[in-house]
């Protein structure tokens, strides 16, 4: 049996533009046979619609495996223990402390006087770029190593993280645990419990002469404003990195003119109190004079200044400005008695007058001299 397909009734009996004359025959109608190798005898092709249909059905399938596999790509990246830290960073090298402070769970104290926006922005070689070295992720805890740009060098750092929970479920969310930061310790040669400047702000100093501030890396400049009565060349505390503690940066105080004026005159009135006193032996004085009579009675004790002792005032030692003895000067010690023997004039003399000591501080009356020696226990008495 042949299989005719394609043929529509009639189209044989519609002669073609050459039988159009009278003296031709009609051709025999053309018969078109239709197969396929591939179909199965009994079994209908499949249709362009049902094709066309599993292919969108497959699609379908697809898209929403793509496009999860994007979200949890995306997720994941969003919640990785990194982004904490860059967020942190990032914070500090735009100057934006007090969010960094909050980021990382930083708590300021009242004496955290560097911690500020305003503060750091005053600080030289600060943090100007950073990164990401490795992430090492557990379960609840979460190590960032990065590397810092810092004054043209790099710096290491690490930070730790704890998982605080978790965001629809599935990702983890990472708390920064609070960097260690490092600090600016600043030691004054001068008097203790003084006004230093760091980075601008007052800072005054525990009864050793020193401070100790928390602070970003960067470098801070330090000054101290002595007054009329002395001076302190300015230095620069250096904090390189979080955790680190710089050199401690020492301010020397050297003594004006008018300083050493003030000293000179501490130190006479010091003499000048010891000689105004009418005891043998003057509290707190370098010189006394002994040998008294326990019989006899003294009265109109006197001491006498034969010459001033010179001195020169140098830096500051453990308890002040050292003051040093250049010359002795020396005193007479006179009284009268009346004993047994009589009534006469006991006498003491001369003695050495030493000025050594320390100015430990400066007022608006002047100097504060202390005498290193008390009641002669180095000088001779007569």
């Amino acid at each position: 049996m042949t299989d005719r397909a394609d043929r529509t009734p009639g189209w044989e009996s519609v002669p073609d533009d050459e039988s159009l004359h009278g003296d031709r025959v009609l051709p025999p109608a053309m018969t078109v046979t239709q197969s396929s190798p591939t179909s199965s005898p009994g079994r209908r092709p499949m249709r362009r619609g049902v094709v066309v249909g599993i292919v969108a059905g497959v699609a379908a399938v697809v898209l929403p495996v793509v496009a999860g596999g994007i979200g949890w790509s995306v997720g994941s990246d969003s919640h990785s223990a990194e982004r904490p830290v860059e967020s942190f960073l990032d914070d500090v090298e735009h100057g934006h402390l007090a969010d960094a402070l909050r980021a990382a769970g930083i708590d300021r104290g009242r004496d955290d006087v560097l911690l500020t926006d305003a503060a750091y922005a005053r600080a030289g070689d600060k943090i100007t770029a950073h990164r990401i070295t490795s992430v090492q992720q557990g379960s609840d805890r979460a190590t960032v190593q990065a590397v810092l740009t810092q004054a043209g060098r790099i710096v290491p750092a690490t930070f730790e993280l704890e998982r605080s929970g978790t965001d629809w479920g599935v990702f983890p969310v990472w708390s920064l645990r609070a960097p260690a930061l490092g600090s600016v310790q600043v030691v004054v040669q001068g008097p203790p419990r003084s006004t230093v400047q760091v980075a601008g702000v007052d800072v005054r100093t525990d009864a050793s002469g020193a401070a100790d501030l928390r602070a970003f890396p960067g470098s801070y400049g330090v000054h101290l404003d002595g007054g009329k009565w002395f001076t302190a060349t300015d230095s620069t505390a250096a904090v390189p990195g979080f955790g680190a503690a710089g050199t401690p940066v020492v301010v020397a105080t050297t003594l004006t003119d008018a300083g050493v004026q003030a000293a000179s005159k501490a130190v006479d009135a010091w003499v000048d109190a010891c000689v105004a006193s009418t005891s043998a032996a003057p509290d707190g004085c370098s010189f006394y004079a002994y040998g008294e009579d326990p019989a006899n009675t003294y009265s109109g004790q006197e001491w006498t200044l034969d010459a001033r002792p010179s001195v020169a005032v140098g830096g500051w030692a453990s308890k002040g400005w050292a003051v040093e003895t250049r010359s002795a000067g020396s005193a007479t010690f006179r009284a009268q008695f009346t004993g047994p023997a009589g009534r006469g004039t006991a006498t003491a003399g001369p003695i050495t007058v030493n000025a050594s000591g320390w100015i430990t501080a400066f007022s608006d009356d002047g100097a504060t001299f202390v005498s290193a020696v008390g009641n002669g226990q180095s000088d001779s008495g007569s």
